[in-house]
């Protein structure tokens, strides 16, 4: 768990994403912007215009933000899931989710105890990220995609009755924030 929340990986996700997780990622925004906007911002500065004062402030405070990340390590059996909540932590800025799963050979959609993705007041899901063992996934969902775990039904018991020592999969889920 160490390594997923490590300087060195929060450099390598924002090279794959292009998101500022690390102070040595390339600013995309600088890259996008050219040329044609430093001669405004030149203009700007020689005119005396309040707004790139206020321009400055909102930078800073960008670059004063820390990227963080939340770990967890779950166990998943029959019986278990997770519900989603309106006023979550998680839902109040954009997150880059990542999923880890482990011990999930032979497991079925139907068994349940996928992630789905849902958009705030739809029914229909956006995404599902189905247990794969050994595979990794990354989600990017703005505030206002939530996430849950579908329940894990009785018909995960019929794995265990042909794997009698993977009665469950684990998986690690981190959120990373920018």
């Amino acid at each position: 768990m160490d390594f997923l929340r490590s300087e060195a990986f929060f450099l390598l996700l924002s090279n794959l994403t292009g998101l500022k997780l690390h102070f040595l990622a390339p600013d995309n925004e600088d890259s996008d912007e050219g040329e044609g906007s430093s001669g405004d911002h030149a203009r700007s500065l020689a005119q005396g215009d309040g707004g790139v004062e206020q321009a400055g402030a909102a930078a800073r405070s960008q670059e004063d933000r820390v990227p963080t990340c939340t770990a967890e390590l779950r166990c998943w059996e029959h019986g278990h899931y997770t519900m989603i909540h309106d006023n979550g932590a998680e839902r109040q800025q954009f997150a880059l989710d990542l999923l880890l799963f482990c011990g999930c050979e032979d497991w079925e959609a139907e068994y349940g105890g996928f992630t789905s993705y849902i958009a705030k007041e739809e029914d229909e899901e956006l995404l599902t990220v189905y247990p794969e063992n050994n595979c990794l996934a990354l989600v990017y969902r703005d505030k206002e995609t939530m996430r849950f775990v579908k329940h894990i039904n009785h018909r995960s018991l019929q794995r265990d009755a042909n794997h009698p020592n993977h009665r469950r999969f684990w998986d690690f889920a981190f959120v990373y924030y920018e």
